[in-house]
């Protein structure tokens, strides 16, 4: 029962949110609205937090004996994300004013739950450090519907929105929609080339982390089309130093989508994600952002 009131009171929590961390969203084209809010309760603060809290317990994720746990990890972070891990170490601990994050993708990013589960995580620790100085972890985030590694080659406002922040971390959450049509592995290696060729135009040596798209349907059946997409992201990120996370691994590989849609994790149509289901991930990114800083704070003692 809990599961389900989860998923309806994200919903309604949305007006709550202050102008800054607003969520762009349209609610009756982006989200699959299970139920009402339930009317008895009556506190809603204490509601979400209770979710968050639940979201961090071991026992609940546990409950999902699908989702890989054990291999939710960022690779190649000790290659390209020292940098910045050494900037939130810096944040944690007052030396540095700033971190920011820019994340793009496509319109599981633009619903906003991802994203604004990892940066609620986020805040909450880097912004609460010991020093009594407290910085800024500042996140932001554009998703565009239909979003590709073609398509957003295109799309002005999100380089000139990488040029503005010049962000410390880049995150990039695509190819749902490139494995969509008829897939062809030549034409997409040439697709995210260009794409990087101008991210890397607009803000040499950038920080990136490849976040590879999650297991879904096309046209009724698993999309094994998926898998090529995810390796040719994974391997471009290999040849060129980058760190990925392997989204698709982590929530139970192939075909999970199915397991994700029988606990109210999906939706209907088996591409999208409910609520619950995309701040789950959300809450999965940040566990393996946080595995990486750990390991190297670790390190660096």
């Amino acid at each position: 029962m809990f599961r389900k009131l989860v998923t309806s009171f994200v919903c309604f929590s949305l007006c709550l949110l202050s102008a800054q961390d607003r969520l762009p969203i349209d609610l009756t084209t982006e989200i699959e609205q299970v139920e009402e809010f339930p009317i008895e309760v009556d506190k809603l603060d204490e509601f979400i937090q209770s979710y968050y809290t639940l979201l961090d317990s071991e026992e609940y994720l546990k409950g999902f004996s699908f989702i890989k746990t054990d291999i939710n990890t960022i690779h190649n972070w000790d290659k390209r994300l020292s940098g910045f891990l050494l900037k939130l170490m810096e944040l944690r601990s007052g030396l540095r004013d700033q971190v920011t994050i820019y994340q793009i993708g496509d319109s599981h990013i633009k619903s906003g739950f991802l994203a604004t589960t990892v940066r609620s995580s986020l805040k909450e620790y880097f912004e609460a450090g010991d020093s009594g100085q407290q910085g800024t972890l500042n996140y932001q985030f554009t998703g565009v519907n239909g979003g590709s590694f073609q398509n957003l080659l295109k799309n002005t406002l999100i380089f000139n929105r990488c040029k503005e922040l010049s962000p410390d971390l880049i995150i990039i959450s695509l190819g749902t929609n490139d494995a969509q049509g008829t897939y062809n592995a030549k034409r997409f290696k040439g697709e995210i080339a260009a794409f990087m060729d101008h991210l890397s135009a607009i803000q040499e040596d950038a920080v990136i982390l490849f976040t590879l798209p999650p297991d879904s349907n096309k046209r009724g059946k698993h999309n094994a089309d998926l898998e090529k997409v995810g390796f040719e992201i994974e391997s471009w990120a290999e040849k060129h130093d980058y760190a990925w996370w392997d989204l698709s691994a982590v929530m139970g590989g192939k075909k999970s989508i199915s397991k994700w849609r029988s606990e109210g994790l999906a939706s209907k149509d088996m591409i999208h994600f409910s609520p619950q289901g995309y701040m789950l991930q959300g809450k999965l990114l940040y566990q393996a952002l946080m595995r990486a800083y750990t390991s190297y704070a670790g390190a660096d003692e």
